[in-house]
């Protein structure tokens, strides 16, 4: 008994410690557990709003939609009235952020900045609270003036760097894609005192008539001056009416020969070469395709490869050329040679044909120099590139006429040939100059040109607009299949080429307003337009749920109908895109598919998809169907 007694008498101390301890670890784990949702983002965008406020304003935007789509006041966000003062936070970091760009001439943060504080105002003027939040000189940091001022800035420094031709492709670009910015008059009130050098646009547009004229630049210099004046622009002959301007033409040509070793055919060894036709754009600086050039850039190739250029003059010569940029997505690349020609063909500022028009295309057809060859415009707008458009034309091409420069009945440039179909009689394709236009500037840069994208995959639908078929973004997927987009920053979005034209122009990193239509209703976001693989589907496919992947590749919204985690099982169709794969394999609405297969080919850069349906076109009979889908899409904007 006293043993006992003393036992428990003994034992008091050591269940004390116990419950100390346990009382202590309970307190620790309440001070480790992990923060409520709300407050975790609200410090996640908080951080953002002082480190990357653009993408701290995006992740706001979505919230705020959020809330409006429920029809609720912005302030009762997952975060609270703490969303709105995070919007004028990060606002005001802008503005610091562009203020000192500004001082440090660091031209391309300042474009950026200044192309999303205008996407910005005309976001926050929607909504009372987020307009009121905004610093006082915010809006004038967008305005089209101040943006107007970079773009002179930006064509300067292009100009003292690359010459001529690179200082005018960055004006061309830029006022092509925004020809609203033609209209502005006078230097930016609110913030004149702080750009560098700001200039009057009409007497900067009449400096580059006079650059145009002493480069012998015709067509450039009426352009110009015309936007000096504020007179009509006409297109005129760079070589004037009464000229011969095919002679001058065909001296501004060169064949593009690309020496690769030799190659076994039929146990043989033979020569390898390729061969291609490029244009003198400027003393020295050469057109052509990428195709035709791609050894000497592809990272994946391994073996020999020699590049030159033959002059029209002396095709006997093999005068050495380096490429100094190129865009694989628009078959363009530039080279460079101490070969100089007499003749320069320049690239119009602006130039529009049409199906019918008479066209000419000179270059090396099967190694043959200076052959000129014609036809007509066939038809334009074919989706037939990821980036761009191209024109269908019937003028007859033969392997070595890749990079041929095509021309008007006049002798203007309007496109480049980059592609013909052999099996087929007459049916070639030709980059139009706009495009070229648009890529130009990039191509200076020295390395691959990658086109920044919102990370949508559109289809061309059956209305006046084009329809989403997925959202690829990684953060927030706000759109989805079946809505109808309507705008990007206030531009009618008419079809998708025209979109990327658009937003070729768009600073990479920087904020788009992108609004859709959904059962009538807005769906509208801030996105940052940003290098997301081009139009590649495989980064997508290896970092958001592959079933978005699924709906952009297919065309069609589908519903899950068992719950799983993963792509496959059994879907409910509940829209269908038309003229898009689900559509022509015969899936209509309410249909029901079993996804059996879904997997990448990545060395193919194919989806392999098996499933079976049951549709009502076919009698409810199931069928097993096998695709196999481009990983590529000429779609994604």
């Amino acid at each position: 008994m006293k043993r006992e007694k003393r036992f428990i008498i003994s034992l008091i101390p050591v269940l004390v410690l116990a419950f100390l301890f346990q009382s202590c670890l309970t307190a620790d784990e309440a001070s480790i557990a992990p923060p409520e949702p709300s407050a975790a983002m609200a410090g996640n965008i908080e951080q953002l709003a002082a480190n990357d406020p653009e993408a701290s304003i995006a992740m706001l935007s979505d919230l705020f939609e959020k809330q409006r789509e429920k029809g609720e006041p912005l302030e009762n966000s997952i975060i609270g009235g703490k969303a709105v003062e995070l919007f004028g936070k990060s606002a005001s970091t802008m503005l610091g952020l562009f203020r000192k760009a500004l001082q440090e001439g660091d031209i391309v943060t300042a474009k950026r900045l200044s192309f999303s504080a205008h996407t910005i105002s005309r976001y926050a003027s929607l909504y009372e609270p987020l307009k009121n939040v905004l610093p006082a000189d915010f809006s004038a940091m967008g305005e089209p003036a101040v943006r107007l001022q970079l773009i002179f800035l930006e064509a300067e420094a292009k100009f003292k760097k690359n010459g001529y031709v690179a200082g005018k492709a960055v004006l061309a670009a830029a006022l092509s894609a925004e020809p609203s910015l033609l209209s502005i008059r006078g230097v930016p009130s609110a913030i004149s005192k702080e750009i560098d050098s700001a200039q009057e646009p009409a007497l900067f547009f009449s400096s580059w008539a006079e650059r145009a004229e002493a480069n012998n630049d015709i067509e450039a210099a009426a352009w110009f001056g015309a936007m000096a004046g504020q007179i009509k622009f006409e297109a005129v002959s760079p070589q004037g009416e009464k000229e011969d301007w095919i002679t001058s033409a065909v001296s501004g040509v060169v064949t593009v020969y690309v020496d690769r070793g030799f190659k076994i055919q039929g146990g043989y060894s033979v020569p390898d070469r390729v061969l291609g036709t490029g244009f003198q754009i400027a003393p020295g600086l050469y057109l052509t395709n990428h195709h035709v050039v791609q050894s000497e850039v592809d990272p994946s190739y391994k073996g020999y490869s020699r590049l030159s250029i033959r002059p029209s003059d002396n095709p006997q010569a093999r005068v050495p050329a380096k490429v100094i940029g190129w865009d694989e997505e628009m078959d363009l690349a530039l080279l460079q040679s101490e070969e100089k020609l007499q003749s320069v063909i320049y690239i119009p500022s602006s130039m529009k044909f049409q199906a019918g028009d008479r066209v000419f295309a000179v270059g090396s057809p099967i190694g043959l120099e200076n052959s000129v060859t014609a036809g007509v415009v066939s038809s334009l707008s074919r989706k037939i590139i990821s980036y761009g458009e191209a024109a269908q034309i019937d003028v007859p091409v033969n392997q070595g006429n890749s990079g041929s420069p095509l021309f008007s009945a006049n002798g203007l440039l309007v496109g480049m040939v980059f592609a013909g179909l052999p099996s087929f009689q007459n049916i070639n394709f030709a980059l139009p100059v706009q495009w070229i236009v648009s890529s130009l500037p990039a191509l200076f840069s020295g390395t691959s040109v990658v086109h920044p994208r919102l990370g949508i995959v559109l289809g061309k639908g059956s209305g006046q607009n084009p329809v989403v078929l997925s959202d690829l973004d990684k953060v927030s997927r706000a759109f989805r299949a079946g809505d109808v987009l309507k705008e990007i920053n206030g531009v009618l979005a008419k079809d998708i080429a025209s979109i990327q034209l658009q937003l070729a122009a768009v600073p990479p990193d920087a904020l788009c307003m992108v609004e859709a239509q959904r059962d009538f209703q807005p769906v509208r976001r801030l996105r940052r337009i940003q290098n997301t693989g081009g139009a590649s589907l495989i980064p997508a496919w290896d970092t958001i749920k592959r079933t978005y992947i699924l709906e952009g590749i297919l065309g069609a919204r589908l519903e899950q109908l068992e719950d799983s985690s993963k792509v496959g099982g059994l879907y409910s169709v509940s829209w269908v895109c038309p003229a898009e794969a689900a559509d022509e394999t015969g899936i209509a609405e309410n249909d029901t598919i079993n996804i059996n297969k879904i997997q990448l080919d990545r060395k193919n850069k194919v989806f392999i998809l098996e499933f079976s349906a049951k549709s009502r076109l076919s009698g409810y009979f199931e069928r097993t169907i096998r695709l196999e889908l481009p990983a590529e899409s000429a779609a994604v904007i």
